[in-house]
């Protein structure tokens, strides 16, 4: 007889609202963050199986998500990154019941979780766009989703948590407190994703999921003692003078120490000064006057996970160049040689962390890519995202 398929079950109901509401409280009582929900759009949601997509630009989405959908102990496909930590991979594991994901990585396993759980019934919760964006925008789809909606042919919903990015940035350290608002959608029936083409299921996928936190909370305020802290991570070149690296952000205050220019950030994430106006805004230009006819290089450090399935961030080290093309890794891990020589519309994107690493898989393992300086994060990511951005003749923004 055959080896029987693992479940991928579900969490406990008192264990996930138990832990969903010590979540809500403390954001409530020790930051000051409120969170209001309209489920109105999950009203026909009965039973699975179902798919929930969601925008991904804040670390507290799933937690949104979570809660909004804690009626259906949904299944969460989660990346492969967050395992890699002992005790978040203890809880993910043994009682999240959650399916991994190597982001931009062909992944069997992951496809195969992911139909399992709808032949058991599951509620599926994905990020369509496979990685968290650094501001407060979303990425475009990533290639595939379409085509695994169509061949899952069950229900789509949306969850959509507005303010979201704005009480949590991605660069900053902390959240802050405001208002955050959860709303939900349906996207597509069952019955009519087998009359619809791959190309019509990517374009509404695009539009559910589109979201840009600045607009659609403006007039918000999200307090902090420091509005910038952390800025300068994302924030490299200079609207002024055009240097790069001169960014210092301290105080509520952005400047350059080239040139002299300063602007306020203030709480409602508008600039007091200068020719541009928000964080979005600043950043989609700096995309913009990014040249990728130019070749980027650099030694690096490498991270990579151990045996016991833990990152070290010292795994090893190499060099890594760059081009409008490829991008290429020769260096060691944990002693051994690793090459990587890969044309970009391969590899799709990278997910990063800015001020530390992006992220790549080398042979089907997770590599941390650390720069010399890790203020350039941002710009390699980028570079990447526009280079293939305009092979595939899409937009960015």
């Amino acid at each position: 007889m055959g080896r029987r398929k693992k479940k991928i079950g579900r969490p406990n109901r008192i264990v996930y609202n138990l832990g969903f509401g010590a979540l809500r409280a403390y954001f409530r009582i020790f930051v000051g963050t409120r969170f209001k929900f309209d489920r109105s759009g999950l009203s026909d949601l009965k039973n699975g199986p179902a798919l929930v997509i969601s925008p991904h630009i804040s670390g507290i989405d799933h937690i949104c998500v979570g809660i909004a959908c804690k009626k259906y102990l949904p299944t969460f496909v989660l990346s492969e990154h967050l395992f890699a930590k002992p005790l978040i991979r203890w809880i993910l594991t043994n009682l999240g019941h959650v399916i991994s994901k190597k982001m931009f990585c062909a992944d069997a396993g992951t496809i195969m979780g992911i139909m399992r759980a709808k032949a058991e019934g599951n509620v599926i919760v994905l990020f369509p766009e496979g990685r968290m964006n650094c501001v407060a925008r979303t990425y475009p789809v990533t290639a595939g989703t379409a085509e695994l909606v169509k061949r899952l042919g069950i229900p789509v919903y949306c969850v959509t948590a507005t303010g979201a990015a704005l009480a949590d940035p991605k660069w900053y350290k902390g959240f802050r407190k405001g208002l955050v608002t959860v709303t939900t959608s349906k996207v597509f029936d069952a019955e009519e994703l087998s009359g619809l083409s791959v190309g019509e299921i990517d374009k509404r996928l695009a539009d559910a999921i589109f979201h840009d936190d600045e607009i659609s909370a403006a007039g918000r305020r999200y307090p902090a003692k420091d509005t910038v802290a952390g800025l300068d991570n994302v924030l490299y070149k200079c609207p002024e003078c055009g240097s790069e690296l001169t960014l210092k952000a301290e105080n509520c205050v952005i400047s350059c120490i080239s040139c002299g220019f300063k602007t306020e950030l203030r709480d409602d994430y508008r600039f007091t000064n200068g020719r541009l106006h928000s964080v979005n805004e600043w950043f989609y230009w700096q995309l913009d006057e990014l040249d990728i006819n130019a070749v980027m290089e650099d030694d690096i450090k490498i991270g990579a996970v151990g045996r016991d399935g833990n990152m070290d961030m010292n795994a090893g080290e190499g060099h890594i160049c760059l081009d409008r093309e490829r991008l290429r890794l020769s260096g060691t891990v944990f002693g051994e040689s690793v090459e990587y020589n890969t044309e970009l519309s391969v590899l799709g994107g990278t997910p990063y962390t800015p001020n530390r690493e992006f992220d790549i898989y080398c042979k089907k393992k997770l590599l941390y890519l650390q720069p010399s300086d890790p203020r350039t994060v941002v710009k390699w990511a980028t570079f990447i995202d526009k280079s293939v951005a305009e092979k595939r003749g899409i937009k960015l923004y």
